[in-house]
């Protein structure tokens, strides 16, 4: 313990001590993590990370990790609370406790960019990635708006269930192209899930409208509600275009 204690003390650097948000890259004996930190006095209600990664080949280059944690997404994320601290990436034998990890053998390394959305609505840290996190909401917003029309047009015209299922399948493919940054494919998981539901629909006696007059109500009520809190978060995506950003988060290790 004292051995790690001693290499975490001599190569762990804080970014940006005075920001909002710092993160931390701690190089550990088996492999290195970066945290993130919520110095501000109001919980931290989205946030984005990047993290450079040492190429494998000398000479090439590494896209680096990209982490994403918004509830409003990813039910299973959780805000950042004033004074917390999360690890966000973690590479080597230790476990990693948040999307965006990599397999064991990548280094992460410098430099580190961070953004996020606070509780008031204020945004704060690295523009450009404050960008690609609204651009992340907005491509859910569009998944969701596109999913309720396709769901509510097949109730009223009473749509095979092959057909139907065979459509969301093609929406998540369409989304998926590798040309698409990770920003703008992020309805695919919304299209395969609800695949998967009809799929799992139980058989109706023959004659019975698909999908299901009780499905059609019970998912467009989830959508729903889901598109109005997009909607209604903050920043607005009407204020987009006037938007100021917070303070860059900058600084080397």
């Amino acid at each position: 313990m004292n051995t790690v204690i001693s290499i975490v003390s001599i190569f762990g650097c804080v970014l940006s001590l005075d920001a909002q948000v710092a993160t931390t890259l701690k190089h550990l004996p088996n492999g290195e993590e970066v945290s993130i930190r919520n110095n501000s006095g109001m919980s931290l209600v989205a946030f984005a990370v990047t993290v450079s990664q040492a190429p494998r080949i000398a000479n090439s280059s590494n896209p680096g990790v990209v982490v994403y944690s918004d509830p409003l997404i990813d039910p299973e994320s959780k805000p950042l609370l004033a004074g917390e601290e999360r690890v966000v990436v973690a590479s080597g034998d230790r476990l990693t406790i948040a999307p965006g990890g990599r397999p064991r053998g990548l280094v992460l390394q410098e430099p580190i960019t961070a953004a996020g959305i606070l509780a008031d609505g204020t945004t704060t840290g690295q523009e450009a990635l404050l960008v690609r996190l609204m651009l992340r909401r907005s491509n859910m917003l569009l998944a969701v708006e596109t999913t309720l029309e396709t769901l509510s047009d097949a109730g009223r015209r009473n749509v095979s269930r092959d057909l139907l299922i065979e459509q969301f399948k093609k929406m998540a493919d369409s989304a998926r192209r590798w040309y698409l940054p990770a920003e703008q494919q992020i309805g695919a998981q919304l299209y395969q899930s609800m695949a998967g539901k009809l799929m799992n629909l139980p058989e109706e006696p023959a004659g019975s409208p698909f999908p299901p007059t009780r499905f059609v109500a019970q998912e467009t009520a989830i959508l729903s509600r889901q598109r109005v809190t997009l909607l209604e978060s903050q920043p607005s995506f009407a204020d987009q275009d006037r938007m100021e950003f917070g303070p860059h988060i900058a600084g080397r290790l």
